[in-house]
């Protein structure tokens, strides 16, 4: 077993608050899902409570991980110490690409989320593809997207001369840390020729991460396109036949998605988008894969407070648990309200 340094404390505790935070709040929301949900709402709930869930699994399968997520000069690798265990080097191979692909696991969810509000908002009765088996169809999705993710991985990065050649000192000089006594993942896109000492890709690297950027860009493009049109569709509706209590959920909603959406966009797509691309474009940056061992274990603790916090009723019980304002001619969301500003309170 290695010293323990100031980045191992740090990485340790920073896991282990988010492990708890993300529970506690998640489960929070669970409970406000199921019991001051709008009536409205609809199947949507269904959607929010499966990204709870999720989150919550993320948790766990990080908290027992406890990913090291490190830059490996013209590559990356991703480290735990669980070693020798009764799931045998391939299942514990297995195990920690898993957590990489709740990645991919999260970007479906956002675009099947955004995909949802949209036929929601066009009211032309699409919402019918969300019920019964449909909806069952459509939160499968992101578990195969998840499946595809760790499956590229067990086959493109796991353990291989390559990666142990290349990593073992740097990885004993930075973190002290002996690649034999860990499970890791890795790619290695650049190799030195021994001949001549030039630099050549390692086309198995670059075809393997050619599929994760493939399926990174399809559910990104989805989640841009579905969002613009969310947008563009609730800016008409203040000119159509709508009560103002119905135009005030949709935009609480939209306004949650986006929120929702933004927390992984700055604490999971960039950081670890730049983690991967960086050494494409021949910049190594060590303390970018520090900043993703942190980052990604704060997400799912972060990810619920949107909703929490921009739908009035989640947000009204929450403040009535705390007695922390009285609301005053509060109008809940299943009311039909004749102005949204008879939602006025006493919160600051």
């Amino acid at each position: 077993m290695k010293d323990e340094t100031v980045f191992d404390a740090m990485k340790s505790s920073v896991q282990t608050i988010a492990f708890i935070f993300s529970c506690f709040s998640n489960l929070i929301l669970i409970f406000l899902i199921c019991t001051r949900s709008p009536k409205r709402l609809g199947s949507y709930k269904y959607l929010m409570i499966y990204f709870c869930v999720f989150a919550i699994f993320f948790s766990i399968l990080d908290i027992l991980l406890q990913p090291y997520i490190l830059s490996a000069g013209p590559g990356f690798i991703v480290i735990t110490e669980i070693k020798d265990t009764f799931l045998g080097p391939f299942g514990e191979t297995c195990l920690l690409s898993s957590l990489c692909g709740c990645f991919g696991c999260i970007l479906a969810t956002i675009a099947i989320h955004f995909i949802f509000r949209y036929f929601a908002l066009e009211r032309k009765g699409k919402l019918r593809y969300f019920q019964g088996q449909y909806l069952v169809g459509w939160l499968m999705i992101p578990g195969l997207v998840g499946a595809v993710w760790t499956a590229v991985t067990v086959y493109f990065c796991a353990p291989n001369e390559i990666t142990m050649d290349y990593s073992r000192q740097l990885m004993k000089d930075h973190y002290q840390i002996d690649l034999n006594n860990v499970t890791y993942i890795g790619s290695i896109y650049f190799l030195k020729d021994k001949g001549n000492g030039r630099t050549i890709p390692n086309k198995f690297a670059l075809l393997g991460m050619g599929i994760l950027f493939s399926i990174m860009g399809i559910s990104l493009s989805i989640l841009v396109y579905f969002a613009a049109k969310c947008y563009t569709r609730i800016k008409t509706l203040i000119y159509e036949g709508e009560s103002s209590f119905t135009r005030n959920l949709q935009k609480q909603l939209y306004k949650a998605l986006v929120a929702q959406a933004s927390i992984p966009m700055f604490f999971i797509f960039m950081p670890v988008g730049l983690y991967l691309t960086l050494p494409l474009v021949g910049i190594q940056l060590e303390v970018s894969g520090e900043i993703v061992t942190f980052v990604y274990a704060l997400y799912p603790a972060l990810d619920p407070l949107p909703i929490i916090f921009i739908i009035d009723n989640y947000r009204y019980a929450i403040f009535d648990f705390l007695g922390c304002c009285q609301p005053r001619n509060r109008v809940g969301v299943d009311d039909e309200p004749t102005s949204v500003s008879r939602h006025i309170s006493n919160c600051s």
